[in-house]
């Protein structure tokens, strides 16, 4: 049998970096229902001139492209919950945050109201 020579390439810590930050970049302009792994390491090559496609390359961009993935299914959960909350307070009728505070303003601005109302009832008129 043949063996095959592998090339061990070592990357430093500043092109791996590199290599994640322009993956990051790539995966926030681009819509999730779009864009694949592969899709993001050939712009990802692109833009730094670099292939990608081998070892360990491929491996920094796999790792990249799941952290980001797995950040924004922990966003996406928690502002799920978030509207859960807020949907059951509407449902049952609850004081949210924000219907406590319109409620608030709008007691304020009657309170205006019936202040302007008063002063220019004392405020003799025709002088």
């Amino acid at each position: 049998m043949e063996e095959v020579a592998r090339e061990i390439v070592v990357i430093d810590n500043d092109l791996k970096k590199k290599i994640k930050d322009t993956v990051n970049k790539i995966l926030k302009r681009s819509s999730l229902y779009q864009i694949t792994e592969a899709k993001a390491r050939d712009e990802a090559s692109s833009e730094l001139d670099l292939d990608l496609s081998q070892e360990p390359y491929k491996v920094i961009v796999r790792e990249a492209v799941e952290s980001f993935v797995e950040k924004a299914i922990k966003t996406i959960e928690s502002e799920m919950g978030k509207m859960h909350t807020q949907i059951v307070d509407d449902i049952e009728g609850g004081s949210s945050e924000k219907t406590t505070t319109l409620t608030g303003l709008k007691k304020k601005k009657k309170k205006k109201k019936n202040t302007t109302t008063n002063k220019e009832e004392e405020t003799p008129s025709g002088a």
